[in-house]
């Protein structure tokens, strides 16, 4: 095994990885999964809640605080443990870039048009390259049980290409001869 450590979006796929693969599984072992994450992750909150609350009490512990929290790896640690609020539009956006090589690999595209309140609008291209409706479905679940807080995943309609044509310049008949 290697001396350095795994980046942050290694590790993050990672966790995602062996949760996807364990509630593939026995459904009371998915359970108790959940239930010692939950216990590990209050044991750690309570520790967080300390540190943190220590550092704001000193003015130099406030200062490494928010230099902390502008990197991406403490920002997800604080917010996974509800100690800071993120905006939905950056979770929104974090769930995306998980599930993206997955999109990636089935040549399934989506954007995300806006976050607005609670609620994530998207955009599927059309033609050959729309996804199915339950392809769509899938990605809803997976966007509303990966961000915490959201409430409706809602498909916007499809940008305009730029290829409008004015209706003036149609002609109805047979074509005028030169």
């Amino acid at each position: 095994m290697s001396d350095e450590p795994a980046n942050f979006e290694d590790l993050a796929r990672r966790v995602d990885e062996l949760r996807d693969r364990v509630h593939h599984e026995d459904p009371h072992v998915a359970e108790l999964l959940d239930e010692t994450v939950e216990a590990i992750t209050a044991f750690n909150r309570v520790g967080l809640i300390a540190l943190v609350q220590r550092m704001r009490n000193d003015p130099r512990g406030q200062e490494l605080l928010f230099e902390a929290v502008d990197q991406p790896e403490v920002m997800a640690l604080l917010v996974s443990h509800g100690l800071v609020r993120a905006d939905l539009t950056l979770e929104v956006l974090r769930a995306v870039e998980q599930i993206r090589p997955y999109l990636v690999a089935s040549s399934v595209e989506f954007d995300v048009d806006r976050v607005e309140g609670d609620v994530v609008y998207v955009r599927y291209p059309t033609g050959c390259s729309a996804p199915s409706d339950s392809v769509k479905d899938e990605i809803r679940q997976v966007l509303l049980s990966r961000v915490t807080g959201l409430r409706a995943v809602e498909e916007v309609a499809p940008a305009g290409n730029g290829a409008f044509i004015s209706l003036d310049t149609l002609r109805i008949g047979a074509p005028a001869e030169l």
